[in-house]
């Protein structure tokens, strides 16, 4: 898992590249041109033309098969139709054509790892990153598994989820939180054990509401003609990612919902100054149905989440204007009138 990270790292991710930057040379000085060109491959087909995080997008896809060692995964680059495809059909996110453009990548991908492998990355791994992990670990074990977080998202989103949460602890994961298939987890190993738990908190509720919806798709269409929610769609750094307006909604929601099990048992962040910041400022709609679900006593009572979704849709309690005004209750006016700024200064 942490080879794919670092491919990723390595192709041209930009959050990353300060980050890493002293393995990100190492690796890039030691690979041929054809490793090098493998990376670009990578980095121009996913980053720059469909705007997807690299190491994230390979974790999720190689999570399908088995992950325990280099060879591995090297394996499942070789041949992903026999590793790979049999797992990734039996997931919610399914997409055939999906599929057949990572196919495509497979190449480069595998060129990649096996030049991280002649290169000694296995060894090196073992001997100055591994020991680093496995300490963190310890330290934050007892601390995370004496927290159960299932009981509230089952609560939140009215279904039975499995009771076993993985947490892969990895060293190329910053500045990420990623989910990968079934109820497992990649985080950074430096992190502590609270942050671990808010990152388990959100990433199982991805996404919160069926996608494919028709309902909730047609409820959502005044806020995807607003100028000013558009505008966080539009307008946000594009580095942090959910560059399409599912994606702002998905987050969103699922942000507004870690936080509500987050609160409740004891190691969330303070709502106002984790909107304001985080991701440059961009997850309005987090705030805004944070604060929808505390006023109609969801977050305490509970239900299903996608049902109380298009109950607020319908209501109007989530209108483009009501969304500025709840989100505002959350993070201030300044941080709503960051946005849209794009608009007329006399829209009347």
């Amino acid at each position: 898992m942490d080879a794919l990270l670092l491919l990723g790292a390595a192709s041209g991710d930009v959050m990353q590249s300060h980050i890493y930057s002293r393995e990100i040379a190492a690796v890039r000085k030691k690979m041929s041109a054809e490793g090098i060109a493998a990376l670009d491959t990578l980095d121009a087909a996913l980053r720059q033309e469909l705007g997807r995080l690299t190491g994230p997008t390979l974790a999720y896809v190689f999570s399908a098969g088995p992950i325990a060692t280099l060879d591995d995964v090297i394996a499942s680059a070789a041949d992903p139709v026999t590793h790979l495809k049999p797992v990734l059909q039996q997931a919610p996110t399914w997409d055939p054509e999906d599929f057949e453009s990572v196919v495509q990548l497979m190449p480069a991908v595998h060129t990649a790892l096996l030049e991280l492998r002649d290169m000694g990355f296995v060894e090196t791994y073992r001997q100055e990153t591994l020991p680093t992990i496995e300490a963190a670990i310890a330290s934050d074990y007892a601390d995370v598994v004496s927290q159960d977080i299932i009981p509230e998202q089952e609560r939140l989103l009215g279904r039975e989820l499995d009771p076993q949460v993985d947490i892969i602890i990895v060293n190329y994961a910053k500045p990420y939180g990623m989910r990968i298939l079934g109820q497992r987890f990649v985080a950074y190993y430096g992190w502590n054990a609270q942050t671990q738990l808010r990152i388990a908190a959100h990433e199982i509720f991805h996404p919160p509401y069926d996608e494919n919806d028709a309902e909730l798709q047609e409820l959502l269409s005044d806020l995807r003609a607003d100028p000013w929610f558009m505008s966080i769609v539009n307008d946000h750094d594009p580095q942090y990612g959910y560059n399409s307006f599912e994606g702002v909604v998905d987050e969103g929601s699922t942000q507004a919902l870690d936080q509500v099990v987050s609160d409740r048992l004891g190691f969330a962040d303070e709502p106002g100054k984790r909107w304001r910041t985080s991701d440059g400022g961009m997850h309005m709609f987090a705030a805004a149905l944070y604060q929808a679900m505390r006023e109609s006593g969801f977050a305490d009572k509970g239900g299903t989440y996608s049902e109380w979704f298009k109950h607020a849709l319908q209501s109007g309690m989530l209108s483009p204007s009501e969304v500025q005004r709840r989100a505002a209750l959350i993070v201030g006016q300044d941080a709503v009138d960051a946005w849209g700024s794009h608009r007329s200064a006399n829209p009347d």
